[in-house]
């Protein structure tokens, strides 16, 4: 039988690349190529690009010069001019050994760098490459499923995804992993049977701070989030610790005080700080510090004293805490130990996938003291 499966977007610039090279159609002096000047030409990323040139570079064929471009390696005569037939051992699939990143966010958002820089030293010093796509704007699943299918296209050696959302497009993972590609869901707890997966503790996290403004004599507390908890999991999991946690105590949660899908207006979330601090509430707990510093300013505006009138608390402990003087409460996620993790997953030998809990760490800072 015929094999149908379709060219690889990558192997087709090699393809072409070899024959004008077999065609005498190149000038040893001059590049034949550029990552540039392929994913213009061919309407592809920078990322497929390079991987053709990597490919051809591995088979002795390019080499490239800093700057320039790439150029025909001048030690080939004309009848050792290589032919489409050359690629089957020298270009194969399983040379090129890069992973994708996608994520629904900045790589500024939060702690997460700490998470790429760890995962990316750990797997290029095996011979790894980690690559960071961003599917915005947020949540669009759309999006999300063509570059997912964009990537499978383009044979990567196993993918991270941060879902955007709660699809997880099976479909398509499927596909990768019946093609021998580890897929590792970071975020977001599943039971899927082929997919691995790396979770922060985000509930128990939500439970730890809950739990210090209770301990300081705290009970009216509020939570504010910019997102609502059926957006992220990683919000609808530190809502619930918080929601467990005042319950465990006894406590019964003002709905009037929990507010999601905030505006990004600060004059509108001054006037909701405003008006919480007015119906009594003494604590209130941020989906994270980015959240929790721009709370901290409406108190200083305000004229709203943090911890003596208001406590604060916010979450991954990122620069956010600890700007100026607002030295925030918060819990860190442990980054770093993400990006080790998800590492071991994709070089660990075992083909089973694997399901991982990171814990976390609750940090007190001065934006909470005992309650007045």
């Amino acid at each position: 039988m015929q094999n149908t499966q379709p060219k690889l977007l990558y192997q087709t610039i090699i393809d072409d690349i070899l024959s004008l090279i077999k065609l005498d159609q190149f000038d040893y002096e001059k590049p034949i190529c550029t990552e540039r000047s392929l994913s213009e030409q061919y309407g592809v990323s920078r990322i497929t690009s390079k991987r053709a040139i990597e490919e051809l570079e591995k088979a002795g064929i390019l080499y490239r010069k800093r700057g320039v471009g790439s150029f025909v390696r001048n030690n080939l005569d004309a009848k050792d001019h290589p032919t489409t037939s050359l690629q089957v051992p020298a270009l194969s699939a399983s040379a090129g050994r890069i992973i994708p990143l996608v994520l629904p966010f900045s790589t500024t958002q939060g702690g997460i760098m700490r998470t790429i820089e760890t995962v990316t030293k750990r797997l290029s010093e095996q011979g790894y490459h980690l690559t960071i796509h961003i599917c915005e704007p947020h949540y669009d699943s759309e999006q999300e499923r063509k570059l997912l299918l964009r990537l499978f296209s383009q044979n990567v050696d196993g993918l991270i995804l941060y879902p955007s959302g709660k699809e997880l497009h099976l479909d398509i993972l499927k596909m990768f992993t019946e093609n021998g590609k580890r897929v590792i869901i970071l975020d977001k707890p599943h039971d899927i049977n082929y997919l691995s997966n790396v979770v922060c503790d985000n509930f128990n996290g939500g439970y730890m701070l809950t739990r210090h403004l209770v301990d300081y004599g705290h009970r009216n507390i509020a939570y504010l989030s910019r997102f609502s908890s059926n957006d992220l999991t990683s919000i609808r999991e530190r809502y619930k610790g918080f929601i467990k946690c005042m319950e465990d105590n006894g406590y019964e949660v003002n709905p009037n005080h929990v507010k999601m899908d905030l505006s990004s207006d600060y004059p509108m979330l001054k006037h909701i700080i405003n008006n919480l601090h007015k119906d009594g509430v003494t604590a209130i707990e941020c989906e994270n510090d980015e959240v929790a510093f721009n709370v901290y300013m409406c108190c200083r505006s305000l004229s709203i004293l943090v911890p003596q009138q208001m406590n604060i608390t916010g979450f991954d402990n990122i620069e956010w805490a600890v700007t100026g003087s607002a030295q925030i409460t918060t819990v860190d996620q442990n980054f770093a130990t993400i990006g080790e993790t998800i590492a071991e997953i994709f070089l660990t030998e075992e083909d089973k996938p694997s399901s991982q809990t990171i814990t976390v760490d609750l940090i007190p800072r001065t934006s909470t003291s005992p309650a007045s």
